[in-house]
């Protein structure tokens, strides 16, 4: 049986590490911080660690990431701004983790704020910033229909 070095970085020959192409980002959401981790050179290496911001706790990789825009049918995403890198903006939504471009924000989104996203024919608009309970009624709402 192989030992494992505490401390000693984990990489896609450790057990149980299934690694994402070079250069993915995943946000790990625990212990009150986000920590943003990137591969680099086949081993996760964490780049900055933050306040939790109310995210909800769990490791969520950017790379699985939805593109809204390539949805050309008008829809919208109501949820948690989950972390922006300057050129794309993650959002919680109904599916999962989508992804904006940045351009469509007016001023930099807050992370762990709720916004309310608009697409038509692939253009997005930020309607606005939502309350908790408003996320969770469009959350509802959604949910019943389906």
């Amino acid at each position: 049986m192989n030992k494992v070095q505490i401390g000693a970085p984990r990489t896609s020959a450790s057990p149980g590490v299934i690694m994402k192409p070079e250069g993915s980002v995943k946000i790990a959401v625990m212990n009150g911080s986000r920590q943003v981790d990137q591969v680099v050179n086949g081993e996760w290496l964490t780049m900055k660690v933050l306040p939790e911001a109310g995210l909800p706790k769990g490791i969520h990789q950017l790379s699985d990431a939805k593109d809204a825009s390539k949805n050309v049918h008008p829809h919208k995403h109501v949820g948690q701004v989950l972390h922006d890198d300057g050129r794309n903006v993650y959002q919680f939504s109904e599916g999962g983790i989508v992804k904006h471009s940045r351009g469509i924000f007016e001023k930099p989104p807050v992370v762990g704020k709720n916004y309310e996203i608009a697409y038509s024919r692939g253009q997005g608009k930020v309607i606005g910033e939502v309350s908790q309970e408003q996320a969770a009624k469009a959350e509802q709402k959604r949910s019943r229909s389906i």
